[in-house]
């Protein structure tokens, strides 16, 4: 019964793909115009800076120095034995390229010379199949173009690691065979939990960098490749202690406005096409509920901590109208600081500052784990449908919920009980395979272990003994089963 339409092909007229097809097709004009993007910032590293061997830290533009809590893309050298001076990194404004180098970091804007080296050629012949072929010419041409100007900027810059918290495109494997082409180490740390295996979260690298067993489970259904694979626990779980006072200011902010008990409402983000994200209309609703409840209940308070604060009053539409009327009661407090991409503000801070935090997107779940593994009650609302998920081992109707109206009505009940409802927003059951360490101590691990891979280098070892090594020494020191 499926019915078959005729489908004719109007060719149109693309110039921006064009473009880029060109581009990828000459490295040579790859480069020339990654150069001209970057022209105005100075790329020059100091003389002293030049010999060091470096990291290149793939950051997402949060730069930020303070070691506050919140989010910054320095979090892991600022908590570890990692010196600055081994580390490189783009800078997207003069700003700031002058903060970071007062800070002893060196700074490049990604303008290089052009280093050859051998290309991936195309093995399969035109015939019958020329939008194949044409299309696999593009993948190719694409990856030798980024490759070619990621070996020659790892070459200039005397890059030996490249560290990165993205995997969920197929962009990181030309700059992972780079860096590996210089004698080099790529590796990737886990910024987000999964819960179930998706093929998108593949890797391919080096070093893995994650957060427990459960997520090497997943990464080994997915076929990811690596050479080592480190347990380090949840890297950002230095920040509780630091965040605690900042959150009690919070807190002590909303008491005086009339509010007993507070809530913080985790968003995740939504795009136009809610066909490849949670869509708009969604995220109306993860915010209109709550608020409506907040606004018919004068002892009750709600923080947002919205993931992109600075999309988020268009995003809302209609629903700013609600959001702009609780937030006059005193009652509502908003985090909007964005870096480059996303909130400033760790989730935790909010989370340390309410009475119960309600993560309303089962795919993701970082910031509801992050808050989890503080011991804050912590629900989650499957509004998507992802019964796969390791969340679903946690206890429905105290913790997993389905929809905004059942998990308010429960949130009232329990925050109405004395004591509160036993079990209610408690991950216990789970807890020891989402974080074995929970110490606080998992960014200076990761820190340390970058940090030992750079002194192998400055020895001018080879790669292979320099990953040996740390893996036998990371093992020594938190166990055998922590390296894999």
């Amino acid at each position: 019964d499926v019915e078959l339409i005729e489908y004719y092909d109007i060719p149109k007229l693309d110039l921006r793909n064009k473009v880029k097809q060109l581009l990828a097709k000459s490295p040579h004009l790859y480069l020339f115009f990654h150069n001209l993007k970057n022209r105005k910032y100075n790329n020059k590293l100091k003389s002293t800076q030049t010999e060091f061997p470096k990291l290149y830290l793939e950051g997402r533009g949060d730069v930020n120095l303070d070691n506050n809590g919140h989010h910054s893309d320095f979090f892991w050298q600022m908590n570890s034995d990692f010196n600055s001076n081994h580390l490189l990194y783009e800078a997207l404004s003069n700003e700031e390229s002058i903060l970071l180098r007062n800070n002893k970091i060196c700074v490049s804007s990604g303008t290089v010379k052009f280093c050859k080296r051998n290309s991936v050629d195309l093995l399969c012949s035109n015939g019958y199949f020329g939008k194949e072929h044409d299309e696999i010419q593009d993948f190719i041409s694409t990856y030798n173009s980024t490759k070619y100007y990621w070996y020659s900027y790892f070459k200039q810059c005397n890059v030996k690691i490249f560290l990165t918290w993205v995997k969920f495109d197929n962009s990181r494997i030309p700059i992972a065979d780079a860096i590996s082409d210089c004698g080099g180490v790529s590796a990737v740390w886990q910024m987000a939990f999964e819960g179930f295996p998706s093929i998108g979260s593949t890797i391919n690298t080096d070093i893995i960098f994650s957060h427990a067993a459960f997520s090497h489970e997943i990464d080994t259904k997915l076929g990811s490749k690596y050479s080592y694979y480190i347990i380090t626990g949840y890297p950002k779980d230095y920040a509780g202690k630091i965040l605690k006072e900042e959150a009690g200011k919070l807190r002590k902010k909303l008491f005086e406005r009339g509010v007993k008990k507070i809530v913080f409402s985790i968003d995740e983000n939504s795009l136009d096409d809610s066909r490849w994200h949670t869509g708009h209309e969604n995220q109306r609703e993860n915010f209109s509920f709550i608020l409506k409840k907040v606004l018919e209940t004068p002892w009750l308070g709600v923080i947002f901590k919205p993931k992109v604060a600075k999309t988020l009053r268009r995003r809302l539409g209609t629903v700013n109208d609600l959001l702009d009327e609780v937030v006059k009661t005193g009652r509502c407090y908003i985090f909007e600081e964005s870096g480059h991409f996303t909130t400033i503000a760790s989730p935790l801070v909010a989370g340390l500052a309410a009475d119960v935090c309600i993560h309303s997107d089962l795919s993701g779940g970082t910031a509801g784990l992050e808050c989890a593994l503080e011991n804050l009650p912590t629900l989650l609302i499957d509004r998507e449908g992802c019964p796969a998920s390791k969340f679903y081992e946690l206890p429905k109707e105290k913790v997993i919920f389905k929809n905004w109206e059942d998990t308010i009505d429960a949130l009232m009940e329990h925050l109405q009980t004395p004591n509160g409802i036993p079990g209610f927003g408690d991950w216990t059951p789970i807890i020891d395979d989402l974080d074995p360490f929970r110490d606080g101590k998992a960014v200076q691990r990761m820190g340390n272990y970058l940090n030992w891979l750079i002194q192998g280098f400055e020895q001018g070892l080879d790669k292979d003994v320099i990953m040996s090594d740390a893996a036998e020494r990371y093992a020594k020191e938190w166990g055998n089963d922590k390296v894999f």
